[in-house]
Formats: C-alpha cells, structure tokens, sequence
C-alpha cells in the first residue's frame, strides 16, 4: 500500500508519528505569521505597565501614603492634652490625595506599673501605643479654620504626680488600609495636676466696657505643689443669627473663630476696654498655676455670653438759654437757642423740644438732628411765651433725659 495516502489520513508515518491534520489543506491558509521577539517584549511590558482591564490612566500598584506631619504641637488644659498640627495633602509620590486621610495617635507614656516618674534622658522606659484613631468623616469637628485640633483627655493616673508626667506625642495618616504616613514630628510635654475649674462667671455691661467677675479658684496644695498664677480670660465673637439664642443657652453659640487668649488677671474681674458695640462676645476663664518654670490652666469655666449692645444715653444737655429776637424790616421775631456742647465720643447730635406748657416735653422742631448746639426758632408768634428743652442722641439712637426748661416771651406788637 503507498505511503503518501497513510499520511493524509493522519496515519503513522515512516519515522513512526502521526501526520498533522493541517497538512491535508493548503499551506497559504493555515499557516498564519509568527511575531517578533521585540512585538513581544513590547506587548508584555505593556501589560505589566497598564494591565489589560482597561485603556484608562495607568495606577500606580503600591499603596498611597501621605507625607508626614510636620507640625505636630501640644499643649495641657486643664486634664486634656491639646494637640495641634496641619493636615497633609499630598503622598510620597508628591502627588493630591485622593482622599481625605484618617488619623491615628500614638503616645509614648509611663510603661505599665511604674510608679516613679520618667526622667527626661535616654533611660526613658516608656510603652508607645495607639490611643486614639478618628476616621476622615469626623474630621470636621476637629478643625480650627486650616488646622486639626484633637483633645487627648487624660487619665486621673496620669495627673497624680505634682512634679509632673513627660508624655510624647506622634501622630499618623493614612488613606490605605495597607500602610500610613510614616511618624510626624514628636511633640514632647510634662503635664501637671492642674487647677479647680473657675465657678461663677458673670459678664455686666457698663456705658465703658463689658466687666467680668468670678469666684476664686482652689489650687493644688502640697509641698512640691503649684503655685497660683492668676487667670486667662478667653474671647470670641459669635454669629449674630445665633447671638439672642447663644445668651441664654451658651452651647447654642456659633463662634466665627476659636477663642483667644485675650488678659491675664492677678484678681477675679477684668474690664474688656477693647470691645465694640454691636458686637457679640463668648467669655471663658481659666485659672493658671505655675510649676517652676511651666505653667498650666484648668479647663475652662462655663462660658458666658454677652451682646454688646449701647443701651447707655448721653449726658443730658447743660445751661441751655433763650433769647428772643424782636422782628425787623423784612424779618420776623425768633427764639435763639444755644447749650454746652456735650463730649461723648458717640454723639450724633441734639433733639430741640418746644411747648406752650411747662410740665410737657412739646413737639420736636427739628427734622434732622443737629450737629452744633444752637438752634434758631423762626415760627413762633408775638406776645406768647414758650418753653424749650434739648435732648442729646448717640450714635446708637439712645437720647439723653431732656435738660431743664428755658422759658422766653416772645414781644407783643
């Protein structure tokens, strides 16, 4: 039997394998052009580069990681530690976030069990651990206009040695749940016992400045104990479309900004001379201690709130006098009225008040206040008399007590 028929049915050929099934049809349709090796190294560096899911920008393949913190800063009020630093918002790969990062703080402390206090050099044996983690979606609560500010509240262990605790602060970032930003800078602080929380605040408004006054503070006694140091008073400004709600219930205030350090006070009451009318003030006070060189604050005292509102008149005017002017050739009798200027800084002007009748106020003369304290009394009408009297007004609108009378009698014919 012929061997070529064998090897188109795909029959065992001489060198004992098996014909391909391709060769039974034309070569010029079945064998289809082999790429080059550089095709294939192009095509396989493609893929690891971009991968093949889409044509899209290409991703990078490790985690994003926010630069560090750099600012990280910390100060104690009262049995919390204050911690201050500026959010990142780019990666290690100098590029935007793409999302908001979460945050996690650590603190170096006291290890477990010791007693004693730690000493400030190497021989330091402290624990480092996680003490708070605050997820982006409640970062908001924690900003103070561009930067955080997260209070860490102390344990009552913590604050018990009166020669002071050395606690150390890092914090961290993270917008992977694989890796975080690697440690800002250290914040470092000794943190004391701190002061009785001031009791009583009260705010009065007086005609020259709004004026606070409290109880006095109790403070650390012992002998390596604090010293009293006086008190710092706090301010800020409040949204007036919350002011009237804010005085009654102070939690219903909206600060426009964070309070302030405004004075220090050696007593319990301080006079704000640098206030504004119209304004709205929230008051807060802290007692201070002194512990050598470092002092600490207490937290914060109720807060108060107060509109500052001019409800405070003027002086009423003084030695006003009236003297009739008999009529001329072309000119009618006139009353001419002149007063002592009054000296408030606010003065707007003056209010002149005319009557037939002594015991009442009259009918005002003038339509627009006046800015000079004369006045010229052109309607009045021969052989009567009149009574005057002239209010002063501030800028507020308030209007001093009307001054005493000034009676004239206008000449008969």
């Amino acid at each position: 039997m012929p061997l070529e028929p064998q090897r188109r049915r795909g029959l065992p050929n001489a060198a004992g394998t098996r014909a391909s099934q391709s060769s039974a049809f034309p070569t010029e349709r079945t064998c289809l052009p082999m790429p080059g090796f550089k095709t294939v190294l192009a095509m396989a560096l493609g893929a690891f580069l971009f991968g093949c899911a889409s044509p899209e920008l290409p991703t990078p393949r490790h985690p994003v990681v926010p630069v560090p913190v750099i600012d990280l800063s910390a100060r104690q009020t009262g049995d919390t530690v204050v911690l201050t630093f500026t959010m990142p918002t780019t990666s290690t790969d100098q590029q935007p976030l793409p999302d908001t990062p979460s945050i996690e703080i650590y603190r170096n402390g006291p290890a477990q069990g010791t007693a004693t206090v730690p000493k400030r050099d190497a021989k330091n044996k402290s624990t480092s651990r996680l003490t708070n983690t605050i997820p982006s979606s409640t970062l908001e609560q924690y900003k103070r206009g561009a930067r955080i500010e997260f209070p860490d509240k102390l344990d009552s262990s913590e604050l018990a040695n009166e020669s002071g605790t050395d606690l150390i602060y890092t914090v961290r970032t993270r917008v992977s749940r694989t890796k975080a930003s690697a440690d800002s800078n250290a914040a470092a602080l000794r943190v004391y016992p701190p002061p009785a929380t001031v009791r009583d605040l009260r705010v009065t408004m007086t005609e020259t400045a709004p004026v606070l006054d409290w109880s006095a503070s109790e403070q650390p006694s012992g002998p390596t104990g604090g010293k009293a140091a006086g008190y710092r008073i706090y301010r800020a400004e409040v949204d007036p479309a919350v002011a009237n709600a804010a005085v009654s219930d102070p939690s219903q205030a909206k600060l426009l900004a964070p309070t302030e350090p405004l004075a220090q006070s050696a007593g319990t009451e301080y006079r704000d001379t640098s206030f504004q009318f119209g304004h709205t003030y929230f008051y807060s006070v802290r007692a201070i201690t002194q512990f050598g060189t470092e002092t600490v604050e207490s937290p914060d005292s109720i807060p108060v709130i107060l509109v500052a509102k001019d409800i405070f008149p003027p002086a009423s005017p003084r030695d006003l006098e009236a003297v009739s002017v008999p009529a001329t050739n072309g000119t009618a009798a006139s009353i001419e009225l002149t007063w002592t200027i009054n000296t408030e800084p606010d003065l707007a002007g003056y209010n002149v008040y005319r009557s037939e009748n002594a015991p009442m106020p009259g009918q005002r003369l003038n339509n627009e206040l006046l800015s000079v304290p004369t006045f010229r009394d052109m309607s009045v009408m021969l052989g009567k008399s009149y009574f005057y009297r002239v209010g002063a007004v501030d800028q507020s609108g308030n209007e001093s007590t009307l001054s005493s009378i000034a009676e004239v009698q206008v000449p008969g014919p």
